[in-house]
């Protein structure tokens, strides 16, 4: 292939002016349009700010109207209640006076029926009064939420026909019944004015709409008379698809008329819409007119740059050609070995002369340099060798150092390590050399711990002298590298920088040695920590890569021994997805950042609820973020209280109230001074009191009891007592009711083991909580208990077994814990705040003995107590 034939240096010139040229205009003409478009993007920016601007001074609005509203009626409420009418109206009338931005205010009654007007009249000078508005939309979402409502745009009638936006609240009696409201019609003029004020430009405008998305303030729309939906607005169906997005601006073409920039804000609290409006065609107007300005500069600068280069070229060859011709004529008589003919002037500018001048002097030096060279060279020989013998030296100490550089992950010790380094070197130098560091002595075949120095050198250093180099750590002397001297030995200036070459290396050595080992201790005790925690945590990089994850964390995630891969977060989502009862919108709000914590609730086996707390954080490295990372808590237990917590307080409120109204209503019986009673009755009615106080007196008792056991200060006073004198006096403290169709025996098997060391009312307590539990509990036409008495092991025990309901299998393991009931319906058999069994527990254990059940649903339960027997009773 030939080659392409070079242009010309006068083209390459003008290619070159015109290239600069051109190029210039263009990122001129590219900045131009980046000022431009950022200043366009700062415009639409201002907008968007002035519409947020807006939102919070509309939603202020509102909500300061709102405000006098609703304190004003509770101000009302005293008045409506006694019907002062006079003072309503003066009331209204004050915030007439004072918030001009309402048409009128009026007070109606609970039907919807209007009571007071303000203003009275209309301005036809009718007067308003007694209008039925309960079939406003407003009027019946009152009643409905029984809070402040804001209605949407409706024409009025009554205190006017125009269109309104009213705020409406609720006026509670003393007794909190909604006994009437109070009404305040907005002036839309009013808030179409305080809108405009606070919007510039020319050409530009606002529009509100309410919740339904009828005009409030719209330049082309008369809002006093004329209502416009504009639901099916292109603006507003645009609007409504971006509800989603982080985007609030939008450019949309409406009505056939020109493009329009909009930026909106939805106010949330009110459910209103408010949008403002520029022409596309006003803002994109200065990047327009650059651009017809840079079309039609191109060509201008491109043909005088053309002209340009024209000129200034052709004289610039003309020189360049006449200085080539010379050196031409230099190089021919050169190479021909004639006399070389040097010109002292050439036709051209001064520059070209002055080039020729030092073109004439540097071939006068050629031949001078040339023979220089030459004897350089040779000198340059000698020195190469002589450097070559003294870096053949200097490597092989390098070698000997260089053997120094041992993994510092090594789980090798500190000792050993630095013996590993003397061995390394052994065969590099010829002398006795010894390592003290802190304390620690090290030879290349012994290791001496806790060694002082002094006391080192006077035993160990066998020579005439000694030769010392500081091994130095973090700018302090923290050892010393001791070379034993023998007889006639001395240390050339070589060999001591080799040996200070040595000591600096070991010292970066021990200090990576001494870092390293810092570092994984540091590791094993962060490991350690982690791996103990009761919360699980995983450490997530900033690809979303698993880092590390704690044993806890997989238990949870992974329980089920699945073996499901967890290297990414995507997989770890999807884990949390299968295990929990969590949606996918949960999820993604959580680790979107919306969220702090997301519950998660897993359903066993077994049918029981395990609930845990998910927490996310970020990992902060040098103000960085380098990942972030999740925690996961259980909560099961907490869950587990609150439930109780809440049954407890509803069980409690029921258990106390029956007792505390019976009492009441006993109490004001006897009072009453117009009636003469029966002694018999008011006996009667007295021992229910007494039945009553002793019920509550047993709560107390309970809570009290609980109360000790929880902090551990119940006493148990313990003496010798009889076990069946125990029973029977405690089958005697069953209340009578109970006992009135049941069946209690007792059988005694342990006649040789009567006696047992125990609080003899602590017992009487849990087999009285026994036999009562098996008696409530009980639906069989004939109730009946037994009670056996014997010795087991080292036990002495007492069981009560009923033919009651018995209890299900997954409540029988929770009936000992505090406040639980099998039954916790309000429509419960008995009462009770589930602490007996609880009681009975904490009792036995103070005992040091314990409390068994054993139970099948529908054939009856056995519930037996566990006495140790010492020896010698």
């Amino acid at each position: 292939m030939k080659n392409r034939r070079s242009r010309s240096f006068k083209k390459e010139l003008i290619y070159s002016f015109l290239t600069i040229g051109l190029s210039s205009i263009i990122l001129l003409g590219f900045f131009q349009f980046f000022q431009l478009s950022s200043l366009i993007e700062g415009n639409q920016d201002s907008q968007t700010k002035v519409t947020e601007f807006l939102e919070d001074n509309i939603e202020g609005y509102m909500e300061q109207h709102g405000r006098i509203i609703e304190t004003m009626s509770t101000s009302i409420a005293p008045l409506l209640e006694n019907y002062q009418t006079e003072a309503i109206e003066e009331k209204l009338q004050d915030i007439k006076l004072n918030y001009p931005g309402f048409v009128n205010l009026y007070v109606g009654d609970k039907d919807g029926k209007s009571l007071v007007f303000f203003p009275a009249s209309y301005t036809d000078g009718a007067t308003r009064e007694h209008l039925d508005f309960s079939d406003r939309s407003y009027y019946k979402e009152l009643l409905e939420t029984n809070e402040q409502v804001i209605s949407p745009v409706f024409h009025g009638r009554g205190g006017t026909d125009t269109l309104l936006v009213a705020i409406v609240s609720p006026i509670f009696s003393s007794k909190g019944e909604m006994q009437g409201y109070i009404l305040g019609a907005i002036d839309l003029n009013a808030l179409e004015k305080y809108v405009s004020t606070r919007i510039s430009g020319e050409a530009s405008y606002a529009v509100l709409l309410d919740q339904d998305n009828n005009v409030i303030v719209h330049p082309d729309v008369d809002t006093r008379t004329e209502m416009v939906n504009l639901t099916n607005s292109q603006i507003v169906q645009t609007i409504s698809k971006q509800e989603n997005r982080s985007t609030n601006s939008l450019t949309v073409r409406e009505d056939n008329s020109g493009k329009e920039f909009i930026t909106y804000a939805k106010i949330q609290e009110l459910g209103w819409t408010v949008w403002i409006a520029n022409p596309s065609t006003l803002i994109n107007k200065p990047l327009r007119s650059a651009a017809n300005t840079i079309l039609w500069f191109i060509p201008i600068t491109a043909l005088f740059v053309i002209l340009a280069s024209f000129f200034l070229t052709n004289r610039l060859e003309r020189t360049i050609r006449n200085l080539l011709d010379t050196i031409k004529s230099y190089t021919a008589s050169y190479k021909t070995n004639h006399p070389v003919k040097l010109s002292e002037h050439i036709q051209g500018p001064q520059e070209m002369t002055d080039l020729l001048t030092h073109f004439n002097d540097m071939m006068s030096e050629i031949e001078e340099n040339r023979v220089e060279l030459m004897e350089l060279n040779t000198q340059l020989e000698a020195r190469v060798q002589e450097r070559t013998a003294n870096l053949e030296q200097r490597n092989s100490e390098l070698q000997a150092v260089n053997q120094l550089i041992t993994p510092v992950s090594s789980k090798m010790d500190l000792p050993h390590f630095i013996q590993l380094c003397l061995q390394s070197i052994k065969q590099s130098i010829s002398f006795n050399v010894h390592i003290w560091f802190r304390e620690l002595a090290v030879t290349g075949t012994r290791i001496y711990p806790e060694s002082s120095l002094q006391q080192y050198l006077k035993t160990n250093v066998q020579g005439t002298n000694h030769h010392m180099e500081t091994i130095v750590l973090d700018g302090l002397p923290n050892g010393y590298l001791i070379v034993d001297l023998e007889d006639g030995q001395t240390i050339k200036a070589k060999e001591q920088a080799f040996l200070q070459t040595f000591s600096r290396s070991l010292a970066i050595m021990l200090q990576n040695k001494l870092l390293f080992e810092r570092y994984r201790n540091k590791h094993a005790e962060l490991d350690a920590v982690l791996e103990s925690m009761s919360e699980g945590v995983m450490l997530l990089n900033n690809d979303h890569e698993v880092e590390y994850v704690n044993e806890f964390f997989l238990n949870v995630i992974d329980g089920d021994g699945t073996n499901v891969p967890l290297g990414r977060l995507s997989e770890v989502l999807n884990r949390i997805n299968v295990l929990f009862e969590s949606t996918e919108e949960e999820l993604t709000s959580f680790f979107a950042g919306e969220a702090s914590d997301l519950k998660l609730e897993y359903k066993t086996k077994s049918g029981n609820a395990d609930f845990y707390m998910l927490h996310k954080f970020s990992v902060i490295s040098d103000e960085k973020q380098i990942g972030e990372g999740l925690l996961i808590r259980d909560i099961t237990k907490e869950e587990e209280i609150d439930t109780l917590k809440n049954n407890l307080i509803s069980l409690t409120s029921h258990e106390f109230k029956t007792p505390i109204t019976n009492i009441r209503g006993s109490v004001e019986t006897l009072l009453r001074n117009d009636v003469e009673w029966e002694p018999d009755f008011q006996e009667e009615l007295l021992e229910g009191v007494h039945e009553d106080i002793e019920r509550i007196q047993h709560l107390v008792d309970d809570w009290m009891d609980i109360s000790k056991i929880e902090s551990g200060s119940m006493y148990i006073e313990r003496n010798m007592v009889r076990a069946d004198h125990v029973i029977e006096k405690s089958i005697e403290l069953v209340p009578i009711s109970l006992k009135e169709e049941a069946t209690l025996s007792f059988q005694n098997k342990a006649e040789d083991y009567l006696f047992f060391y125990a609080d003899k009312t602590r017992v009487q307590q849990v087999l009285v909580n026994l036999f009562t539990n098996a008696l409530r509990y009980n639906d069989h036409p004939h109730k009946k208990i037994d009670i056996t008495l014997e010795k087991k092991d080292d036990f002495l025990t007492i069981a009560v077994t009923d033919n009651g309901i018995g209890i299900s299998k997954e409540h029988l393991q929770k009936i000992f814990n505090r406040f639980y009931q099998v039954d916790v319906t309000a429509t419960r058999r008995s009462g009770g705040t589930g602490l007996g069994l609880s009681i009975c527990q904490g009792i036995m254990e103070a005992h040091e003995g314990r409390i068994e059940v054993d139970s099948k649903p529908g054939e009856g339960s056995t519930f037996t107590l566990y006495f140790p027997i010492r020896k010698g009773s």
